[in-house]
């Protein structure tokens, strides 16, 4: 998929679902939030609530190439901690994902 709007070209270079789900009462959105604000990846994350299935969509902004890259992350009302912690520590290296996906986890919203 790609989308040109004001002289930008997106390219959507990779997407999945992860359908796990968790009846634990808290918010979901704002944990996200809290947790983008730990990691602070380099690139622009747009998170929002979705109705059905989790959906991590990534790209790379082709007019600040090379390092241009965008995610959204779309989290319904009964996404676990767990699944919304992995697809942000997935926004992260490789080498820092096992101790942020416990971190996050074990925080409270």
């Amino acid at each position: 998929m790609s989308q040109l709007k004001d002289d930008h070209h997106w390219v959507i270079e990779e997407a999945h679902s992860l359908d796990v789900t968790s009846e634990e009462q808290f918010d979901r959105i704002q944990f996200a939030m809290r947790a983008l604000r730990l990691l602070r990846p380099k690139m622009t994350v747009a998170v929002y609530p979705r109705a059905r299935s989790f959906s991590v969509e990534r790209g790379r902004d082709l007019a600040t190439e090379p390092s241009g890259t965008w995610a959204m992350l779309g989290i319904p009302a009964d996404a676990s901690r767990a699944h919304i912690a992995l697809a942000i520590a997935e926004l992260t290296t490789a080498e820092r994902r096992p101790w942020l996906i416990d971190l996050l986890v074990k925080s409270t919203p």
